[in-house]
């Protein structure tokens, strides 16, 4: 990404907003999404293939629009702001819904849920001279992975019970003033030399505030009510109206984006607005058990590997930071560099996302004071009248790092934690 973006190896175009082209691509994902429609295991409501498929879905639409700098048209912008709002829905639903089956709020799996969101992010931004704030995605989502983790880890017996939604209405008070007033920690983060815009932080944080709590109250109502409303005399009846209402949703939302006077004028509302398309598209989605068990087998794969694609678009399939487009081959065979781009950047961002698991489980593996040793090659110790007396001394005196790793202090992943953030200020510090 490094000689892609930041060397002059590679051509780059400036960006251009071409109707009949961005039409042409959706159109392309559509047809190759219904093509690979297929069978799940599961009927599950929002199950795991359907998840993926829709976060794979939303990427190809949000590649699509960054390549064809479709921010400046109102009616674009604006659905766009709603599939980022979806994502954030399924972080509230997702987060929630584990917390509750499983009850497990220990540190473990909240670091590496945070380590995989935020590995390849920290990385690009040391080696790219960018900023962790331009990836912003990668901090919205893990801030709000640790309020919902927060929400549900505060007494965590009332989730159980009605005031599970005295809860989520605290939760969302305390965020609004946060938010609102101006009370993030940015002054601190300064001193600390790291220097983040408030102005953005604020701006991303409050546009989608709502969004995540209303995924956390769908949570609640399937877990608490779920099994009670499915016996309901009134249940099919709900049923049968909710996709006729669900369809009259969408239609009152586009109208309403289509009439704002501009994009600035609907970031206004959408945080007030968005819960209806997101809650419309979840009832269309899951309207009978046919839906609920077929996914597209593209749009999957997609959504498997969506963070890398998300991260890794600012420099590999466009290029200066999303500003301009990565020409691999002749830059007036457009079409033909598109499908190279493309080929060459889901590739990579497979092996991003394989590198990114392989990174998270090795910084989680437990440090054991009783791994067995490691064998050292022979050929790499001194003649063979030395080797027995240098093997003595390293048995009885290994290295300083060796040592130190054995120590059972960093088994605790608060230490790890600690160490880890302390090692991010300094390195901010040192690259500034």
């Amino acid at each position: 990404m490094f000689v892609c973006d930041r060397t002059p190896l590679f051509e780059k175009l400036h960006k251009h907003y071409i109707a009949w082209v961005f039409t042409a691509m959706l159109a392309l994902a559509t047809v190759g999404g219904a093509a690979t429609w297929s069978t799940d295991k599961s009927e599950a409501f929002l199950g795991r293939a359907q998840t993926d498929e829709w976060k794979g879905w939303m990427q190809i639409v949000i590649l699509a629009y960054h390549a064809m700098n479709a921010s400046g048209v109102s009616g674009i912008y604006n659905p766009v702001r709603v599939l980022v709002a979806m994502y954030l829905f399924m972080t509230g639903y997702g987060h929630c819904c584990f917390f509750y089956a499983k009850r497990d709020y220990g540190l473990q799996r909240l670091t590496a849920v945070l380590l995989r969101t935020n590995v390849l992010a920290i990385a690009l931004a040391y080696v790219m001279g960018t900023s962790y704030m331009d990836y912003y995605f990668a901090p919205l989502s893990s801030a709000w992975v640790l309020i919902v983790w927060a929400t549900m880890r505060v007494a965590p017996a009332a989730n159980y019970t009605h005031l599970a939604w005295a809860k989520l209405a605290a939760s969302a008070v305390i965020m609004c003033l946060i938010n609102g007033l101006h009370l993030w920690p940015f002054t601190l983060l300064e001193r600390l030399g790291v220097m983040w815009s408030a102005r953005e932080w604020e701006f991303r944080f409050g546009t989608d505030i709502y969004i995540v709590y209303v995924g956390m109250a769908v949570a609640l109502v399937r877990l608490q009510y779920g099994s009670q409303l499915l016996v309901h005399p009134r249940w099919p009846q709900l049923v049968r109206w909710s996709v006729p209402a669900s369809i009259l949703g969408l239609v009152l939302y586009f109208y309403f984006e289509l009439t704002r006077a501009s994009k600035f004028e609907y970031n206004k509302w959408h945080p007030y607005v968005s819960p209806l398309p997101v809650l419309c598209f979840i009832v269309l989605r899951n309207a009978n058990a046919y839906l609920r068990s077929h996914s597209s087998a593209m749009f999957r794969a997609a959504g498997l590997i969506s963070l890398e694609l998300f991260i890794a678009q600012f420099h590999l399939f466009l290029a200066a930071d999303t500003k301009a487009i990565l020409v691999l081959v002749d830059s007036r065979l457009w079409f033909v560099n598109f499908g190279v781009t493309a080929f060459v950047f889901v590739g990579l961002c497979q092996a991003l996302g394989s590198a990114s698991g392989t990174i998270t489980a090795w910084l989680m593996a437990k440090v054991s004071v009783d791994a067995p040793a490691v064998d050292i090659p022979m050929s790499e110790l001194p003649v063979a009248a030395d080797r027995p007396r240098a093997l003595d001394r390293l048995a009885s005196d290994p290295p300083l790092l060796a040592r130190m790793a054995s120590l059972p202090i960093f088994d605790s992943l608060a230490l790890r934690w600690a160490i880890g953030l302390f090692a991010l200020v300094l390195l901010n510090n040192y690259y500034d």
